[in-house]
C-alpha cells in the first residue's frame, strides 16, 4: 500500500487495568469492552473521526480538528460512565500521521501515545498543540499539570488535563508514564540506555499497537466466489449462492469484519495475486473454493488462507448429497470460526435451514440474475422468486428477496411505480410476519417507506431493525445513511455512507450515494472524487457522468459538463444532462431540443427531472408544476428534494418551504 501522510488530531485510549480485570473476572472484562467498543465507534462516527486501530483495550483515533476529538473525548468518558463502568484513559495530540501498510506510524502517534500514559481513570490529558488549538473554547476547561521529558521526544512537552465536570484531573507526583529516565551516571551508559530504550520504545509501540491491533485486524475476511467445476459449467449461480451464503452467515459473527458482496465478488474470473486481493479490500484472511454438483451429489472444496504470506491455514473436501447443503454451509464457517480462533458461544447457523432445497435453487437463480440488475434480468429474478413461492409461499426468504427486486423494478421505473412499491410492501411485510428475524425484510420496508412513502421515521425505525440484527451488514448501513439524506443530515449521511463503504469499498452505488450527499452539503468539488471512484470501479456505470457531469455545472465549468453528459451511457441521463450543458453554454437551440425531446420521451415517468430541467433554467412556475406532478404520482425522486443543486434557483420562493413542509421535510 502506498504511503500517504495527514496532518490529524490523534486520540488514543486505554482501558486501565484491563488485564488484571480480565483475569479476574472475565464476564465482567467482556461486558466492559463490548460497552467501550459500542460507545467508541459511535462517538468517533458522530464526531466525523476514524477509529484507525483496535488493539485489544485501547483505540487509536484521527479527527480533522483538534475540537472535534476533544468533544468525542469528553463523550466517550461520559458515555462510559454508565454500567457496566470503563475505567479509561485518553491522551490526545496534533501531528503528521502517515500510513504505510494499513499501519498508522509517525512522531504525532508516538507523542499521543506518550500523552495517554501519564492518565489515570477517567482522565483526558491533551498536549500544548491541542491545548493552543482549544483554549479560547468556553465549553472546555483545562489545568496545566506541568512539563514532562517523554522517551524518544526531544524537548520536555507541557501536558494539560481536561477539568470539565465529571473528570478525574491527576495530581502530578502520581503519574507514571513512558518518561526519560533519570540519574543515569556514565556517559557511555546513558548512550547505550538510549539506545536500548529506544529500540525497547519501538517494539513497545509496535507490539502494542500493531501486532496486538493485527489480533482486530486479523479478524477480517473476504469470501471470494466459489469456482464452478461442475461437468456442464451450468451450475455458477449455485457456487455463487454458496458463497454468498457462507458470506451472510460469517457476516453474523460480531467481531468478525466481513467484506460485502459486491466487492468480494468483483474479482469473479480474474485471476488477480490473494495478497493484493486482500490489500484492496482491507482483510487479513480469503476463504475461496470451488464447487462441483451432479444432480443430487454435491462437492465442496474450500480453503482458508492467510493473505499476507498466502499460507493456507486450512482446507477441506466435501461429498454431500444436495440436501444437506446448510448443515454443510455451518460446518464450513465453524471452521473458518474455529482457524480465526474467534470466541463465541455458538457459531450462527443458517437462517435458510428450514428452506426446501428447490426452493433454496429457485432463490438462487433468482439472485443471480437480480444482480445484473438491468430491465430483463430484474424481471426474470422476479419470476424466480415466484417460482418458488408457488411450490412454499411460507418461505420467507423468498417473499424477501422478491420485495427487493420489485422494489428496483420500481425505483427505475421498469414498473409502475404505485403498482410496484405496493406489491414490494405486501412481500416484505409477509417477509417479516413468516420470520421476525428477517433482516432483508425490514430493510426492504425501510427502503418503500423511504423512496415511495417518504415516511423519513417509519423508514429510520426499519432499517434500525434490520440493523440490530445484521449490524455488521454493509447494505442496511448505506439505507441508514440514505434516511439521513433528505433530511439534510449531510455529516450523519457521510459517516454511515463511509462506514458502508469500510465494508464493501468496491461498490459504486454507495460512492454515488457519498457524491450526491457532499454534492447537497455544498461540496461539488470534494464529491468528484467519489464520482471518479465509480467510473474507475466500473467506467459503463450508469449516471456516474451524469453526476460528474452535474457537478462540473455546479463549479461553473460548463464545457467540461459537456464531454462529461456526452458520455453518459444511459440514454434518459445523456439527454437530460445535455439539455443542462447546452443551456449552461448559452446554447438555446440545442437546449431546448434537448428539453423538447426529453419531455416528449419521459414526462409520464419522470416529473422530477422534469422539474429539475425547468428550475435551473430559472423556469420555476413550470418547475413547481412539475414538482406537484411529482408529488401526485408519489415520484421516488422528490427523495432528492431537499438541498437539491438543481433546484437552487427555487430557494427563496415561498413555494419552495411550503413544499418541503408538504414532504415533511425540515425548512432552513
Amino acid at each position: 500500500m502506498a504511503e500517504s501522510r495527514q496532518l490529524a488530531a490523534i486520540m488514543f485510549t486505554d482501558i486501565v487495568g484491563y488485564t488484571a480485570m480480565m483475569q479476574q473476572n472475565e464476564e465482567k472484562a467482556v461486558a466492559v469492552i463490548k460497552h467501550y467498543n459500542a460507545t467508541l465507534e459511535k462517538w468517533v462516527t458522530h464526531f466525523n473521526g476514524q477509529v484507525i486501530n483496535y488493539y485489544g483495550d485501547g483505540s487509536l483515533c484521527i479527527f480533522s480538528s483538534a475540537t472535534e476529538a476533544v468533544n468525542c473525548s469528553l463523550a466517550v468518558q461520559k458515555g462510559l460512565k454508565t454500567e457496566p463502568v470503563v475505567p479509561l484513559r485518553i491522551g490526545l495530540h496534533i501531528g503528521e500521521v502517515f500510513f504505510e501498510d494499513a499501519k498508522a506510524l509517525g512522531d504525532g502517534v508516538n507523542v499521543a501515545s506518550r500523552v495517554q500514559s501519564l492518565g489515570l481513570e477517567n482522565t483526558i490529558l491533551i498536549s500544548e498543540e491541542v491545548h493552543n488549538k482549544i483554549k479560547n473554547n468556553d465549553s472546555i476547561t483545562t489545568k496545566s499539570l506541568g512539563h514532562f521529558d517523554f522517551k524518544n521526544v526531544s524537548n520536555p512537552m507541557e501536558v494539560f488535563a481536561l477539568t470539565n465536570e465529571g473528570l478525574f484531573v491527576p495530581q502530578r507526583k502520581k503519574m507514571e508514564g513512558k518518561l526519560k529516565k533519570k540519574n543515569v551516571q556514565k556517559r557511555n551508559l546513558m548512550a547505550a540506555l538510549s539506545f536500548i530504550l529506544v529500540v525497547a520504545a519501538v517494539l513497545f509501540i509496535y507490539k502494542k499497537f500493531f501486532v496486538v491491533n493485527n489480533t482486530a485486524a486479523d479478524k477480517s475476511i473476504a469470501v471470494l466466489p466459489f469456482v464452478d467445476m461442475s461437468a456442464g459449467k451450468d451450475q455458477e449461480y449455485f457456487s455463487d449462492g454458496l458463497s454468498e451464503e457462507l458470506l451472510n452467515l460469517l457476516a453474523k459473527i460480531p467481531e468478525l469484519k466481513v467484506i460485502g458482496r459486491t466487492s468480494s465478488f468483483s474479482f469473479k474470473g480474474k485471476n488477480e495475486d490473494l495478497r493484493r486481493i486482500a490489500q484492496k479490500l482491507g482483510v487479513a484472511h480469503i476463504l475461496e473454493g470451488s464447487v462441483r454438483k451432479d444432480e443430487n451429489k454435491i462437492r465442496v472444496t474450500a480453503q482458508l488462507i492467510r493473505a499476507t504470506d498466502g499460507t493456507h491455514l486450512w482446507s477441506e473436501t466435501y461429498d454431500r448429497d444436495l440436501d444437506s447443503l446448510f448443515k454443510l454451509q455451518d460446518e464450513i464457517a465453524g471452521a473458518v470460526v474455529k482457524q480465526l480462533k474467534l470466541k463465541l458461544l455458538a457459531v450462527p447457523s443458517s437462517a435458510n435451514s428450514s428452506t426446501n432445497i428447490v426452493v433454496h435453487n429457485l432463490i438462487l437463480q433468482g439472485n443471480y440474475f437480480f444482480d445484473k440488475l438491468d430491465k430483463e434480468n430484474v424481471a426474470k429474478a422476479v419470476d424466480f422468486y415466484y417460482k418458488a413461492l408457488a411450490i412454499d409461499s411460507m418461505d420467507a426468504r423468498a417473499w424477501a428477496e422478491l420485495a427487493n427486486a420489485v422494489s428496483r423494478q420500481s425505483w427505475q421505473n421498469y414498473i409502475d411505480q404505485n403498482i410496484g412499491y405496493e406489491k414490494a410492501r405486501h412481500a416484505a411485510l409477509k417477509a417479516i410476519s413468516l420470520d421476525n428475524t428477517n433482516a432483508t425484510g425490514y430493510r426492504e420496508l425501510g427502503d418503500i417507506k423511504l423512496y415511495h412513502d417518504f415516511d423519513w421515521q417509519g423508514a429510520g425505525e426499519a432499517y434500525q431493525m434490520a440493523f440490530s440484527m445484521e449490524p455488521g451488514n454493509s447494505e442496511i448501513i448505506n439505507g441508514l445513511g440514505s434516511v439521513q439524506h433528505p433530511l439534510g443530515h449531510w455529516k450523519e449521511a457521510e459517516k454511515l455512507y463511509r462506514k458502508s463503504i469500510l465494508l464493501n469499498p468496491l461498490k459504486p452505488i454507495t460512492y454515488m450515494n457519498l457524491g450526491n450527499t457532499l454534492t447537497s452539503a455544498g461540496h461539488p468539488e470534494k464529491a468528484l472524487l467519489s464520482f471518479k471512484k465509480i467510473l474507475e470501479l466500473d467506467p459503463q456505470f450508469q449516471r456516474a457522468h451524469f453526476y460528474q457531469g452535474r457537478n462540473y455545472l455546479l463549479m461553473e465549468k460548463p464545457e467540461l459538463a459537456l464531454i462529461e453528459m456526452q458520455q453518459e451511457n444511459l440514454e434518459i441521463f445523456k439527454t437530460f444532462g445535455l439539455a443542462l450543458a447546452y443551456h449552461a453554454l448559452g446554447r438555446k437551440k440545442e437546449a431546448n431540443e434537448m428539453l423538447k425531446a426529453f419531455s416528449e420521451k419521459y414526462q409520464n415517468n419522470w416529473s422530477y427531472l422534469l422539474a429539475q430541467l425547468h428550475a435551473f433554467r430559472g423556469e420555476k412556475d413550470l418547475a413547481f408544476t412539475w414538482l406537484e406532478t411529482a408529488y401526485n404520482k408519489k415520484d421516488s425522486w422528490l427523495y432528492w428534494l431537499k438541498g437539491d443543486p438543481l433546484l437552487k434557483n427555487l430557494e427563496g420562493d415561498h413555494r419552495h418551504n411550503v413544499f418541503l413542509k408538504k414532504m415533511n421535510l425540515p425548512v432552513d
